[in-house]
């Protein structure tokens, strides 16, 4: 007889959860020039990001063709904007991160 694991003798195979990654989500961001912070409200609350160049997210929030999704896993902050020769855009990618305590 071969050797099995006791602690694994009585799981089925689709007992066990499935891991998936966390869909993002379609958020309206609040990009503060001034200060260089992007606030996001989701369901999780609400958590406030810096970024390098808060300009170039202003801009392509002025430029959206679809909603912006954010993903809270890798702090990616995604915008589709308009693009030449693409009917679905061209998704531009934000990574964002936390803002320091002042």
């Amino acid at each position: 007889m071969p050797y099995q694991d006791p602690s694994s003798a009585h799981v089925h195979p689709s007992s066990t959860p499935a891991r998936t990654e966390p869909q993002p989500v379609v958020v309206i961001p609040a990009v503060d020039l001034h200060l260089g912070t992007v606030t996001i409200m989701a369901k999780q609350g609400t958590e406030r990001f810096r970024h390098e160049n808060p300009g170039s997210i202003a801009h392509a929030l002025a430029q959206a063709v679809q909603p912006t999704r954010w993903c809270g896993l890798s702090r990616t902050l995604t915008v589709t904007v308009a693009a030449a020769g693409r009917s679905q855009g061209l998704q531009r990618h934000f990574a964002l991160r936390h803002e320091d305590p002042a």
